[in-house]
């Protein structure tokens, strides 16, 4: 959504009308940058970019503080 290459490690999909793109925040101490959006990201919800949809599923659906850091 932002013209960025999603990168794992760095790429979060947002809402932009809760977290901003280019928002950094910080997730069980790592630091992702909202670049991205998708059709099942409403309210509090974000996603992590993954390499592999075997890696997401992995990683499964987690519940967890986020804080903006910028």
């Amino acid at each position: 959504a932002t013209g960025t290459t999603a990168q794992a490690g760095r790429t979060i999909a947002v809402n932009p009308s809760v977290i901003p793109y280019g928002t950094k925040v910080q997730i069980n101490g790592h630091t992702y940058v909202a670049e991205d959006t998708g059709g099942h990201i409403k309210g509090n919800r974000i996603d992590i970019f993954f390499n592999s949809h075997t890696a997401a599923l992995e990683f499964g659906i987690q519940y967890a503080d986020v804080y903006i850091t910028n």
